[in-house]
């Protein structure tokens, strides 16, 4: 699945942070380049402040002068599909790399330099801290563009909605930039392909993350092509509904089941109490109704429970 390069492997003080800048890139050949470059100018500021800092680039599948461009830069690793997958599956597969390195911190950084590599320093503080594990940075207090409705909007309702699902004080659940402290590295699953940012905040926070939000800088697109279009909710919530499934599976089938349960049961009773006031010839008329319900309701519901146990037998393993 992908396969580890070595360009450059710089000699490592023990005193210092393994900082991994993950950047994944499909088709980014115009500012791939200008990225590495830019992320590259802040080492020695990172190493003052205490990191020893690793670039690794994921080629998703590009087809364009992607894969050849990032071969010829200044960039301790690439790692890369064959095939496109996906910005899930990138950022999945780069937090798996810097894991097998031994990274201290993995900050995921944007190939069309939409953010500002200065702004690493300030994401990564609260993990050196030991007061987060997880950081997302946070764009709309530095925001160099009037971003367009449909991306704002959208924006404020998965943040919304992953406030409400994770309780975390999120300003903003979609950024092109996140750090995450080893802590979550050695535990995180993300499971979808398309999309990283909600999978990271339901993973973090069921698996007992501290969160927090940095300021960062966010300019205007100028090159490439956005994954986030309409069919994006559409995309998006069934990765949700995975990772749910995956970190608290009662959360979902226990819902499921109760409710076939609860429907078949006021049916039920409903029949009944109109029996009883000889309004009716028999005293349950939808029986298929009522046993299909609660009988789904139960296997629903024991499933879920089985589910949970397992998810916390590997916990606990």
């Amino acid at each position: 699945m992908t396969d580890g390069q070595s360009d450059k492997q710089p000699e490592i003080d023990n005193k210092l942070l393994k900082l991994v800048v993950m950047i994944p890139a499909f088709n980014e050949e115009e500012r791939v380049g200008q990225a590495v470059t830019a992320v590259r100018e802040e080492k020695e500021n990172l190493r003052k402040a205490g990191y020893d800092q690793h670039i690794y680039v994921v080629d998703d599948g590009s087809t364009d002068k992607t894969l050849e461009i990032c071969r010829s830069a200044d960039i301790d690793r690439i790692v890369r599909h064959k095939l496109n997958q996906g910005l899930g599956a990138a950022v999945r597969s780069g937090l798996k790399a810097a894991r097998q390195d031994g990274a201290d911190i993995v900050v995921k950084f944007d190939a069309d330099l939409q953010h500002d590599p200065k702004d690493i320093v300030d994401l990564v503080q609260p993990i050196k801290d030991d007061t987060a594990d997880v950081v997302y940075g946070n764009r709309f207090e530095r925001i160099e563009y009037d971003m367009p409705f449909v991306r704002k909007t959208g924006n404020k309702v998965f943040t919304g909605l992953m406030r409400w699902l994770t309780k975390w004080p999120l300003q903003d659940s979609q950024p092109g930039i996140f750090a995450v402290s080893s802590s979550y590295l050695s535990v995180f699953h993300l499971p979808g392909d398309y999309n990283y940012t909600q999978q990271v905040l339901l993973d973090a926070y069921h698996k007992g993350m501290r969160f927090d939000h940095a300021s960062v800088a966010f300019r205007k697109r100028e090159t490439g092509k956005s994954f986030v279009s309409l069919k994006y909710p559409f995309r998006v919530i069934p990765q949700i509904i995975m990772v749910l499934v995956s970190v608290r599976p009662m959360r979902i089938f226990g819902t499921i089941g109760l409710l076939f349960i609860l429907l078949g049961a006021s049916v039920f009773f409903v029949e009944i109490g109109i029996w009883a006031l000889d309004d009716a010839i028999k005293p349950i008329r939808s029986v298929n109704l009522v046993m299909g319900s609660m009988l789904f309701g139960l296997q629903t519901l024991f499933f879920g429970i089985l589910a949970q146990l397992i998810v916390e037998m590997k916990k606990s393993g």
